[in-house]
């Protein structure tokens, strides 16, 4: 299943549950616009292992039942062009069949949204379960273009292990004049995982510099991509930091994005 992209214009999205029981218009596909894994790895091999950033896809099978909504070729009616990359919450893209899921280990993990240039200036930040009962509800102010950090706080309930969510982020149009509300929306999946004795090991080998890498090798896709972009944000200067940044991403398929900037 290759990476589709869903356009969601349901007045009752805000409420809650509508958007279970209505169903996504495929408007585009993104899939090949990334180097595929089989380039990546030809690059990667003149590295050692233990320095290379990169992500190795876990080996799960994706929450049943999911859709590929990684982006959104939407746009608000009073923006003048299409956005390209469009809304898209940074998931993997690596396997045809990955669904836009990834793993954490966190009870709250951060999740990474980058947001394109758009005249509107509020978003909403929603988890949910499976059962569609809202875990995290938040609106945000959007910043300019950039990759937007969406913390989960640990004032709320956190994730179970082995659970899957739904992460679901919306640009807030302002009105058009017609009366219709309209929301141009992303979304995609996590489920924690409790770390292995294995990636346990291996993070108090390295030092807190490697550690993000760790995580990428083992398929822990929230973890590692945090721990780089927040060294990105502390260094920007750095030069291995910034080709670890893009190196991880485009091993991930999302080559696109690395050189947008990280925004609060």
């Amino acid at each position: 299943m290759t990476l589709a992209v869903l356009v969601f214009l349901a007045s009752g999205w805000l409420e809650g549950g509508v958007l279970g029981n209505v169903g996504p218009r495929v408007v585009a596909d993104y899939a090949g616009r990334s180097p595929q894994p089989h380039q990546i790895q030809k690059q990667l091999n003149s590295g050692s292992s233990d320095t290379i950033a990169r992500f190795d896809p876990p080996d799960r099978g994706a929450p049943e039942g999911t859709v590929d909504a990684g982006g959104t070729r939407g746009k608000c009616p009073q923006d003048a062009i299409q956005p390209d990359p469009s809304l898209t919450v940074l998931v993997p893209r690596v396997t045809p069949d990955a669904r836009d899921w990834a793993l954490t280990t966190s009870p709250h993990p951060t999740v990474w949204v980058y947001v394109p240039d758009t005249v509107a200036s509020q978003g909403l930040f929603v988890v949910r379960d499976r059962q569609w009962n809202d875990i995290y509800r938040q609106e945000v102010a959007l910043p300019e273009s950039g990759i937007l950090e969406l913390q989960v706080p640990e004032s709320v309930e956190g994730l179970a292990l082995e659970e899957d969510y739904r992460l679901q982020f919306a640009i807030l149009c302002p009105p058009d004049g017609t009366g219709a509300p309209r929301e141009v929306v992303a979304q995609a999946w996590v489920r924690r995982v409790e770390p292995t004795s294995s990636l346990m090991a291996q993070l108090q080998q390295q030092s807190e510099r490697d550690r993000p890498l760790i995580y990428g090798q083992h398929g822990i896709w929230y973890e590692s991509l945090s721990g780089l972009a927040y060294q990105r944000q502390s260094a920007p200067n750095d030069p291995q930091l910034q080709q670890r940044w893009q190196d991880f991403l485009e091993s991930a398929g999302l080559a696109e994005f690395s050189e947008f900037s990280l925004v609060n």
